[in-house]
């Protein structure tokens, strides 16, 4: 038979990227700025325990816990629906935003959040990333 292996077109392997551990890239591969929306939940282990939403204290939410509410918001999570999530449940400012963040280069955000926006690929959402701040799901849209 003529068919070779690989003829026609094929999709890459997809492969999940692990949380926060962003993969290496030369700096000359590195996008000189990014965009993002995200849902962030603040924990008692956040710098600022204060939700931005409610004005209420974070010191109660455990870092088990907020994983765990993530786990389930990623589940029914989608491009379409990012801003709608994190309207109403992010604890940053950025919620009355739809979690959107505008642009930002190398250096303005924290580096684990730098390097989660960076792993994805536009219109990607992450797995839960962890920073200063609380725990982030970080949608990727440039």
């Amino acid at each position: 038979s003529h068919l070779s292996q690989g003829a026609g077109p094929h999709l890459p392997n997809s492969r999940l990227l692990p949380p926060v551990q962003a993969a290496a890239q030369p700096l000359s591969a590195m996008p000189s700025k990014l965009r993002c929306s995200h849902l962030l939940i603040k924990t008692c282990n956040s710098r600022n325990p204060v939700s931005r939403r409610t004005n209420q204290s974070t010191a109660d939410v455990t870092e088990e816990a907020a994983l765990k509410e993530l786990e389930v918001i990623r589940q029914s999570l989608n491009a379409d629906n990012f801003a709608e999530f994190a309207s109403k449940r992010s604890d940053c400012g950025s919620f009355k935003n739809g979690g959107d963040l505008g642009e930002f280069g190398p250096g303005e955000m924290m580096q684990e959040f730098w390097d989660g926006t960076a792993a994805l690929q536009v219109g990607q959402i992450s797995g839960p990333v962890k920073t200063d701040s609380g725990i982030h799901l970080i949608l990727r849209t440039m």
